[in-house]
């Protein structure tokens, strides 16, 4: 025992009472703050995401478990296990939100558990006695909870995916973490078995939940290099097998995620645009300022309730288009020069500064840099900023104690009656958790509220077409077609060319029986020429198709002509895209009482590649139900089922495979071949 902790048996237990007292206490705090945020409905990708809860009715059977597990796409590998956490609040869809979004607070209360005993053990390897790092711990992961820049990640459901990435990062950084003390400490057996088990179950299970866990590597080489190997004591502690070990488990497992990302460095200079109306170098310009406006709503808890329309961000042409771009570069570089000569410090705030900005940029190198993905989502910084205020908790802590910080490996205890002097830290800590508290409360009755919320994005963005356009919808579903209509008419005015806001006006438009002079020969032309590839475009194109059919406020045959001019666009070839308008041209066409065409076109749509596995059977028996079965029996015959030839083990193949073992639509096209049948001979 140190001479200066106190000789009281009693006094460590009271000091893990207050530790877990406190962290209980920011714990219930943040889930008071989400609660008002319970309310608010599905948006957007939740709905694609969520939908094959009800692929295949009740999910009351493990194979249906399976097909649900093995039908993801909004990665590579699918994110099975973030899609195994949505059985936990409904098993079939349509399904209500609010246990969906409870989940999701208590995934984030979870994080900030794992925060916690992260920071500590940072806290600790950068000279802080064990009490002191577990209250700087405790503080830092409240302050990351309480933070009100995570409320758009939280609530909105389908970034469970992104929560549950970093839960397994920081599980795996926290388990890494205890195994590099338990080296330190001469238990290298111990040691290599938690860091070795930490990183790679932490990073196979963080890839499984989203891609971006496969940076837990890259994560790991920061702190290795910026806390646990500092002071160049890794030969001293671990001799040349840990050398070897790092080598192994950290270094190529990192070299090889950001040599990935390096095959599209080709990119910056080729121009390949890849479906967005901005190059890669382009995109990398623009994330420089937007990382730093990120930075700035992460610390300054701004009254704003930021969205999830960024499409009013002003893209950087060049470096001194705008200007900001240069500065924004250069801050940048200086970051990453500090994060480097931290390295030195002899001060453990500045040290676990350097760690922060370390963290948080290598966090970014995935979805902020050149990567050809949408400019701007807040939820792209919930793991990068895990260790934000690490910092500012330690230097509160040191305060508190009454210590200088570069003596700070010698404070034994936290001081929890500090001096009048040293009461300063505890007031400013206790004001920014609850400004934080209040400001995260506010945002989430918000969300919690879909027509206050949607006002609230178009007034915040009011360059934004998808953030006006989104407004009209919630004036329309109400009743206000004349408000919609107005509001549409402004935007219009600043972006004539937005297919959003055309498709939006029409919608108005058909609500009215009446439309403005050059609408339908504007959507026209937008239907040739806009990104029909963009998610959100396409769900609005789809809507506004689906309502066309008792709208005369167009004209007639407007459906027929937008349909053709869609289909003239080069961004239809996009498989998804074109086999839905062929599909819609030949609905029309069955509608019309022209079964060859419509026959003609669903085997145009089918022949596309990538074909879903029930496409088939779903334009069969539209054939069918229009009293043509012959050429539905025809259609199934001329179009293999795409589980008869199955290549690769992606994630949808895997699916297919999984679909064809149980013969779910092996059964049904049985069953429907048999009716067909039937029919046919009864016609006779």
């Amino acid at each position: 025992m140190h001479n200066n902790e106190p000789s009281s048996s009693s006094t460590l237990p009271l000091q893990r009472i207050l530790l877990l007292g406190a962290l209980a206490v920011l714990l219930a705090l943040t889930w008071l703050a989400y609660w008002p945020g319970r309310t608010g409905p599905f948006l957007f990708d939740d709905f694609s995401n969520l939908a094959p809860l009800g692929d295949f009715g009740q999910i009351d059977s493990w194979w249906k478990v399976v097909a649900f597990l093995t039908s993801g796409f909004a990665g590579p590998t699918g994110r099975p296990l973030s899609l195994a956490t949505f059985l936990l609040d409904a098993r079939n869809w349509p399904a209500a939100p609010e246990a969906f979004k409870l989940t999701n607070v208590a995934i984030h209360l979870l994080n900030g558990v794992l925060l916690a005993g992260l920071s500590a053990a940072l806290s600790r390897a950068l000279g802080l006695a064990r009490r002191p790092a577990a209250w700087a711990g405790v503080l830092a992961a409240g302050l990351w909870l309480l933070d009100p820049f995570w409320v758009s990640t939280t609530l909105y459901v389908v970034q469970r995916m992104a929560m549950l990435a970093a839960t397994f990062v920081f599980a795996g950084l926290w388990g890494y973490a205890h195994g590099r003390s338990l080296l330190a400490q001469g238990r290298r057996r111990a040691g290599y078995a938690w860091m070795s088990i930490s990183l790679a179950l932490g990073t196979l299970l963080a890839v499984l939940s989203k891609e971006n866990g496969a940076l837990l590597p890259v994560l790991a080489w920061v702190l290795e290099a910026l806390v646990f190997d500092r002071q160049h004591t890794a030969v001293a502690q671990g001799g040349r097998t840990f050398l070897a070990w790092r080598w192994v488990f950290i270094r190529l497992p990192a070299l090889a995620v950001l040599g990935y990302l390096a095959t599209f460095l080709p990119g910056l200079w080729t121009g390949a645009m890849a479906g967005r109306d901005f190059t890669p170098l382009q995109r990398l310009l623009t994330e420089s300022r937007i990382v730093w406006t990120y930075l700035g709503d992460i610390w300054l808890a701004r009254t704003h309730d930021g969205g999830l329309f960024h499409d009013d961000i002003v893209l950087s042409t060049g470096l001194l288009q705008p200007l900001s771009t240069l500065f924004a570069v250069l801050g940048i570089l200086a970051l990453i020069v500090f994060a480097i000569l931290s390295r030195w410090a002899r001060s453990p705030v500045v040290a676990a500064a350097g760690v922060a900005v370390g963290f948080y940029l290598a966090g970014q190198v995935m979805e902020s840099t050149w990567l050809q993905l949408e400019l701007a989502f807040e939820h792209r910084n919930y793991l990068p900023a895990g260790l934000m205020f690490l910092p500012l908790a330690i230097g509160l802590v040191v305060g508190v104690n009454g210590v200088r910080s570069s003596f700070v490996a010698n404070a034994t205890k936290l001081d929890l009656t500090p001096n009048p002097t040293r009461r300063w830290p505890v007031w400013f800590a206790m004001a920014l958790l609850a400004l934080f508290a209040l400001q995260t409360a506010r945002r989430a009755d918000v969300w919690g509220k879909p027509f206050q919320q949607a006002l609230v994005w178009a007034r915040e963005h009011p360059d934004s077409p998808r953030a006006q356009g989104y407004l009209a919808n919630f004036w329309s579903h109400v009743g206000n077609t004349p408000e919609a209509a107005h509001l549409l008419d402004a935007a219009l005015r600043e972006h004539p060319h937005s297919l959003i806001l055309l498709i939006n006006r029409a919608g108005v438009s058909c609500a009215l029986g009446q439309a403005p002079e050059g609408l339908r020969a504007s959507l026209l032309k937008a239907a040739r020429t806009a990104d029909l590839a963009d998610n959100v475009t396409q769900y609005q194109f789809g809507k506004l198709l689906d309502g066309l059919g008792a709208c005369t406020a167009l004209g007639a045959g407007f459906s027929q002509d937008l349909i053709a001019a869609a289909l003239a666009n080069p961004h239809a070839r996009q498989t998804t895209v074109q086999r839905d308008l062929l599909h819609r041209e030949a609905l029309s066409a069955l509608a019309a009482g022209h079964a060859q065409a419509a026959y003609a076109l669903d085997l145009q749509a089918l022949q596309l590649p990538d074909l879903p596995v029930g496409a088939r059977l779903r334009f069969a028996v539209e054939l069918a139900s229009a009293g043509h079965q012959q050429k539905a029996l025809d259609l199934l015959n001329t179009v293999p089922s795409p589980l008869a030839h199955i290549h690769g083990w992606s994630m949808a193949a895997l699916h297919q495979r999984w679909l064809r073992h149980v013969g779910f639509y092996q059964d049904s096209e049985a069953h429907l071949r048999k009716v067909l049948i039937e029919e046919i001979g009864e016609k006779k």
